[in-house]
């Protein structure tokens, strides 16, 4: 009896961490995730492809896995392979899962074009759309971990799984896939601000009283963000982009935006003239809440009136990180050339904001150009405009807000979590448009803007030996 009772606590602990281990596995949809229960084939998977011939050699390999003692492995010899290890499982429809899965691969170029991940969304046998799992990192042992919280359709009663292979030579193993309920993703709002105002000068003073009015206005109404036009300090003073202390990251106009910022607790983008010494440059600087710049843009497409005038350009487009996410910023004539804000949105910016002069190529550009943009990269497009209306976009393209009145803010209230599920090839697919484009993406062939992206995982990715 005393044996009995000494060991019952190491009984009943091994007993808990069993029926613990039982529960995880319950609360995994996937049945054989780690191809644990497999002998030569993978049990509860289906290997296939879209040509039976062009498919990749598919087994269970002992030597490579990620935890456990098996790991499923594709390899091919073929450029033009294609080839899918399936699964379907019973869902909820409107419910979040999220799916997780290690994968490393040996001599594959691009894993963008290559490696694919899917979760379709099946109401019987129809198809009512897809997620593709985007968010990849460099984990462990050199393998990559897919992970992303996607919420099925309404009206969703199964899950097709797609592990692919495809369009490349080499291997690829696969292990550990999950795919679990887990809480909705929760809205990220925030409130932003942008004007509408050519300040009328015919002072410098004018102009940084009747700015400091608008972001009071800014400041009480709450916003966390707020965006100011270009130059806006000397515009309508004749001063233009003149060496005076305006025209400088220190002078009044600075002085008075820090201010503003402390006192509401808010950030401020805002384009200035800027001169450090001899040098001349068009900036957007960001405060912080706490009054102090954050970070400068220098404008990096420069038209040649300001050219002609002494600026030079900036060679970098940074992505800043505030309180709430991530943000980039363009300042006008960046705004025409679309590697900009691809550039921008790739580094996981979440709005641009775009000081901007004005667009007078034709009719409505300044609206065209910039919903443009949000679609293109799915984020929102904050404008802040002398010729043509101020701006807040969403990522669809709406329009949240406009404003041509001189003189006044808009805000909106916006999720930054906000990723609109639209229909697109033809109804092939109601894809979530932040992973369609960033999957479909062939930054393979799109050498130049894969080269720059600062981050060698998010996008543009490579497999390792081949990532110079």
């Amino acid at each position: 009896m005393k044996k009995l009772t000494k060991y019952f606590p190491i009984l009943l602990g091994f007993i808990m961490w069993v029926l613990s281990l039982n529960s995880a596995e319950a609360a995994n949809l996937i049945l054989n995730p780690g191809f644990e229960a497999s002998s030569g084939t993978p049990n509860s998977w289906t290997i296939t492809g879209p040509i039976s011939t062009m498919e990749p050699v598919t087994s269970i390999d002992n030597q490579i896995h990620f935890s456990g003692q098996y790991g499923l492995k594709m390899m091919s010899n073929n450029p033009n392979c294609h080839g899918r290890a399936v699964q379907t499982v019973d869902i909820t429809g409107n419910t979040t899962y999220i799916f997780t899965a290690r994968f490393r691969t040996d001599i594959v170029g691009s894993i963008d074009k290559s490696v694919l991940i899917r979760v379709k969304w099946l109401s019987g046998n129809n198809q009512l759309g897809y997620n593709y799992i985007y968010d990849i990192t460099d984990e462990t042992k050199g393998w990559f971990l897919a992970s992303e919280k996607i919420k099925a359709l309404s009206g969703a009663s199964s899950a097709e799984i797609s592990l692919e292979f495809r369009w490349c030579t080499g291997s690829i193993w696969w292990d550990d896939i999950f795919m679990e309920n887990c809480p909705d993703v929760p809205a990220r709002n925030i409130k932003v601000g942008t004007v509408y105002c050519r300040p009328p000068g015919p002072t410098v003073e004018k102009n940084i009283s009747v700015m400091s009015e608008l972001l009071d206005q800014a400041g009480k109404s709450g916003c966390d963000i707020v965006c100011l036009p270009e130059g806006w300090a000397t515009c309508t003073t004749g001063l233009g982009m003149t060496k005076v202390e305006a025209n400088t990251l220190d002078g009044s106009a600075s002085v008075m935006m820090g201010n503003k910022a402390k006192q509401y607790n808010m950030y401020i983008v805002s384009g200035l003239y800027s001169w450090e010494g001899d040098t001349l440059k068009n900036v957007a600087a960001l405060y912080n809440r706490q009054g102090k710049i954050e970070a400068v843009y220098e404008k990096v497409q420069l038209p040649d009136s300001e050219a002609e005038q002494g600026a030079v350009p900036g060679n970098l487009l940074p992505v800043f990180t505030t309180d709430f996410g991530k943000i980039g910023i363009l300042i006008c004539w960046d705004n025409a050339f679309p590697e900009v804000a691809r550039i921008l949105a790739l580094n996981e910016a979440e709005i641009l904001f775009c000081p901007v002069w004005g667009d007078i190529r034709g009719t409505d550009l300044w609206k065209i150009i910039p919903r443009s943009r949000a679609i293109d990269n799915g984020v929102y497009f904050v404008t802040s405009i002398y010729d043509g209306h101020s701006l807040i976009i969403n990522p669809a393209g709406d329009i949240l807000q406009e404003s041509g009145t001189q003189g006044t803010l808009i805000t909106a209230t916006i999720d930054l979590n906000y990723n609109p599920p639209w229909d697109w090839l033809g109804g092939a697919g109601r894809g979530v448009w932040r992973s369609v484009w960033r999957n479909d993406r062939r930054s393979d062939i799109f050498e130049t803007l894969g080269n720059y992206r600062t981050s060698p995982i998010a996008g543009g990715r490579q497999d390792k030996k081949d990532d110079k």
